[in-house]
This record gives C-alpha cells, sequence and structure tokens, in this order.
C-alpha cells in the first residue's frame, strides 16, 4: 500500500474563475455529464481504497470542486440531483472527507500543500451546500439507488424466492427475449458484471442459477466458477480444484478438454482472480486438461480442472479492477435487500443465521487470500 501525504507533490490550480464562467463551463463541457462523473467518481474513490492517496484523477477532481462549489451560488446550479445520485458524488464527498480527517491526525498538517487544503474545504463546503438545498432527499440518495436498481438496473426481471433452497441464490428470473450469438458476443466482454447468478441467467451467459456448465441462450459454454479454490500457475494458466459428491465433480466438462468456454468467477471462488463481489464475466478459457479422483474411504471426490485463458482479450490486471466503487455500492444495497427480504419473510432468527453465515465465509476468503498473496511474495 503506498501511503502519500499530499505535501510538495500535490498541485494546485490557481484558477480564479468567476462563478457565471463556472457556471458555463459546468454546463457545457462533456467532462461534467453523468458518465464523466462518475468515472472520475469511482477512479478517485478506488485509488483511495487501494493506495490510500488521490492517485493520478487529484487535478480534475481539484478543478470539479473548485467549479461544482462556484456552480452553486448560481441561482439554478446544474449539479442537480440526479448527477450526485448517478456519479455518487455524495459517497465521493464522504471518503474525501474522511481521507482528509485520517492524515490530519498521522500527519502534520502544517505539511500539507495549500491545493490540498483547499479542495478539502471545496468538498466539505460543497457537501453542506447539497445538503442545505437538498434537505432530507440528498440523506435518502441510497433509496433512490435501491429503487432505481430494481425497477430497471441490476435486478431488473429478477425477484427474490424464500422458498428456494438452492444455496447459491434465493432470487429467479423469467429469462429475457433471446439475441443471436453475434449480439452476445458483442454484449458479453471480459469484466461484464452481475450481483448473482441468477441476473447472469437473465441475460442469457448461463442458462440455469447452478453452478454447472451450460450452453446459455446463444449455445456457448459457460462455467460459472462460484465455489472451491483455484491456484494460479505460470501465465494465463491455473487449476480450478473443487471437492464434494459426484454430482459437484462437472464430468460434462470431460467432452468439453481442448475447447474453449467462457469463465464466470464469482466472490465465494478462493481464487486471486475472484471479483470482490457479485459475479464477473472473466473471458473465454481453453480447458487443458481434466482430472477426477474419489477416496473410496470418506466418499470425497476431488476435481482438478486445468485453465489457460485465450490470449488477445481484455487483460486480467484490467478485469480485476471490476467491480468498481459504484458497483460496490450497489452490492452494498443488494445485500441489504436480500437481507430485509429474509427478515420480513422468514424471521428474525433465519435473518441473523444467514449474516453470520456471509461474514464467517467473507473472513475465511479473505484470510485466504492474504496467505496465498503473502505465499506469493516470498517466492
Amino acid at each position: 500500500m503506498v501511503n502519500e501525504c499530499p505535501v510538495e507533490r500535490y498541485r494546485y490550480s490557481s484558477d480564479t474563475t468567476d462563478a457565471k464562467s463556472s457556471h458555463s463551463t459546468i454546463a457545457s463541457e462533456s467532462k461534467y455529464n453523468q458518465d464523466a462523473l462518475l468515472e472520475m467518481s469511482d477512479s478517485v474513490r478506488l485509488s483511495l481504497l487501494r493506495d490510500n492517496a488521490l492517485g493520478p484523477w487529484h487535478e480534475k477532481l481539484s478543478s470539479f470542486l473548485h467549479t461544482a462549489l462556484r456552480d452553486e451560488e448560481m441561482d439554478d446550479p446544474v449539479i442537480d440531483l440526479d448527477r450526485i445520485q448517478h456519479a455518487r458524488l455524495d459517497k465521493l464527498l464522504n471518503e474525501l472527507l474522511n481521507y482528509a480527517e485520517s492524515v490530519r491526525i498521522t500527519k502534520f498538517s502544517a505539511h500539507f500543500a495549500l491545493g490540498f487544503r483547499v479542495d478539502m474545504s471545496n468538498a466539505k463546503n460543497l457537501r453542506r451546500a447539497w445538503r442545505r438545498r437538498y434537505r432530507e432527499q440528498y440523506f435518502m440518495l441510497d433509496q433512490r439507488r435501491c429503487a432505481v436498481m430494481v425497477e430497471g438496473g441490476h435486478l431488473k426481471d429478477v425477484s427474490f424466492n424464500a422458498c428456494l433452497i438452492y444455496n447459491l441464490s434465493k432470487w429467479q428470473t423469467i429469462g429475457a427475449s433471446p439475441v443471436s450469438e453475434i449480439e452476445a458476443n458483442l454484449q458479453f466482454e471480459p469484466g461484464h458484471w452481475w450481483l448473482n447468478i441468477t441476473c447472469a441467467e437473465r441475460d442469457g451467459i448461463v442458462a440455469g442459477s447452478s453452478e454447472n456448465l451450460t450452453k446459455g441462450r446463444y449455445g456457448i459454454p459457460t462455467l460459472p466458477l462460484l465455489s472451491g479454490r483455484e491456484e494460479i500457475g505460470n501465465g494465463e494458466t491455473g487449476q480450478y480444484i473443487r471437492e464434494g459428491t459426484a454430482q459437484d465433480m462437472h464430468f460434462s466438462l470431460i467432452s468439453q478438454v481442448g475447447r474453449q468456454i467462457r469463465i464466470l468467477r464469482g466472490h465465494g471462488l478462493k481464487s486471486i482472480f475472484a471479483p470482490q463481489a457479485g459475479l464477473r464475466y472473466d473471458g473465454l478459457y481453453v480447458i487443458k486438461r481434466y482430472g477426477h479422483k474419489h477416496d473410496e474411504a470418506t466418499n470425497v471426490h476431488r476435481l482438478v480442472l486445468t485453465l489457460e485463458r485465450v490470449p488477445g482479450q481484455r487483460p486480467m490486471e484490467e478485469t480485476q479492477m471490476i467491480p468498481r466503487p459504484a458497483q460496490l455500492d450497489d452490492w452494498a444495497l443488494y445485500e441489504k435487500l436480500e437481507g430485509d427480504k429474509i427478515k420480513m419473510l422468514d424471521g428474525e432468527a433465519t435473518y441473523l443465521e444467514w449474516k453470520l453465515t456471509r461474514e464467517r465465509e467473507k473472513i475465511e476468503r479473505e484470510d485466504w487470500r492474504r496467505a496465498r498473496l503473502f505465499r506469493a511474495s516470498v517466492q
């Protein structure tokens, strides 16, 4: 982790553009549309999370904070609640101010560059202005995001069903209209992300909400790796290892040795490639080898699948950056929504059991990941 103290390296723009000019700029420039603001917000938040620093976007952030605060002085500010909601600007300001507080108590504040102190002051004043302008609506942004996610976002056309006994998902979907294989190939690029396997089923990349090889709606074999573990070898080759009953051994993969399949990785997989949350399409892989052993003494079956990533795709270094902070926001809303439904439909005891299981699995995966990364660092 990089600990960057914003002293000499942080530059402050001495732009003295007046409020009227700033209002015109923020209204006209494409860098202030919703998607551009989301990219900036995600990038800064990612730098704060991974490097404990503002990162390469700090100058654009500085410009935005200055311009947005001047925009608040106008009668009709350009930055409306929809932009704040879409770009997660409220969360950006919160994390910026939390970061400023953390470095304030660990560093000598007198050594901070003037620009950094001005930017944090602008962030604080901007948050105060938005809270004053939007009042309770500002504090209900997550409820608005959850409604959007259910109605037309990540959870569109999927519904919760507490009666489902399948342990990977209690969600179901009626599916969507079919599209051609060419459209499917254009739709699913490495890095495509879903909240759960049912959302992937809805979009047609898999044929069901189970951890089995399926051909989906477009006839392309896809294997979700949602449990088990993965040992990464040299280059783009690794081994997927799974232990369990005979039904868990993916025997249908024997016929796919030497062929290309799509690989999805879920957050429950013990792998340094597993996403932090949800389910991600990681690209095309070739099945190089299928191995199976059966311990008759314990009746435990063991699958070892050797996979090699097809070259020429989006690099895994980029693919692993997903989910982005905004997607992790949606994941947090999704978990809360699922927990609320379990509590309402199954009662407090079932909810607490579900919550404890989730926390235990999360800690176990994090411990496993730290151990693997440490082992790799000393080799």
